[in-house]
């Protein structure tokens, strides 16, 4: 390993596979369901598509099954986290890999990411086993739409279902979840802020000096905040 797991993966890997770590009631249907909100700059995305490509290899379970990743409505943004994934092992084990830019297939499992505008292929999977939902910068009309798609395979096949993004506007998809009352949530909700990386990812030092000179609007009226912060809704 070049470096060891930090203790907020750990964090994420236990609220995942573990029944009852972060979910005080013990509701069963909380299993396999994990929500995020992050601080910018935590590597939270990257820990998941490795987790992702763990699962294919480590055995045959995900065999003829899909992993998906749902991303904003950016075709770009679906291509770089497939190239992610596929950098993992192509300068280091010289593997190379000849699917389209979008698909990756490891151990007879296919992981594809579909932006949020361009989702019809990915109503009518057969088995899907993994979803990462990446991001709360769908377009408004796409937001219930993704998650009625992604929730309608618990039926199914029952699969993990990740939902994973910086805080953006208010009202979004992000927004309702953390609202649910926790007695109906389906959810597990982690909400990492910018502390989880001190002295990991960054020292104090450095994260002001990425705070003072990266800002966000949060209202559209010039108000600016801080990113890392930013784990109030306007």
């Amino acid at each position: 390993m070049e470096k060891a797991i930090f203790d907020y993966e750990k964090i994420l890997y236990d609220a995942l596979f573990d029944i009852n770590y972060y979910n005080p009631p013990s509701q069963a249907f909380k299993h396999k369901h994990l929500w995020v909100k992050k601080s910018a700059g935590l590597g939270v995305t990257e820990f998941f598509l490795r987790l992702m490509a763990w699962l294919c290899l480590r055995n045959d379970n995900y065999k003829n099954s899909q992993i998906c990743i749902v991303t904003g409505p950016n075709i770009d943004i679906a291509i770089k986290l497939i190239k992610r994934m596929k950098a993992l092992f192509e300068p280091k084990i010289h593997v190379t890999f000849d699917s389209k830019e979008t698909v990756l297939e490891l151990n007879d499992c296919t992981i594809e990411a579909y932006p949020s505008n361009h989702i019809d292929a990915y109503r009518a999977l057969d088995n899907p086993k993994f979803i990462l939902i990446d991001g709360d910068f769908f377009r408004k009309g796409e937001q219930e739409d993704v998650r009625h798609v992604s929730e309608r395979y618990i039926a199914k096949s029952d699969p993990y279902i990740v939902m994973v993004s910086t805080p953006n506007a208010p009202d979004g998809l992000f927004e309702k979840i953390e609202k649910e009352p926790e007695e109906t949530c389906i959810y597990k909700r982690l909400l990492l802020d910018y502390t989880y990386g001190l002295d990991k990812l960054y020292t104090q030092e450095e994260f002001y000096f990425w705070y003072s000179t990266r800002q966000v609007s949060i209202n559209g009226k010039g108000k600016v905040a801080p990113a890392p912060l930013m784990f109030v809704w306007p």
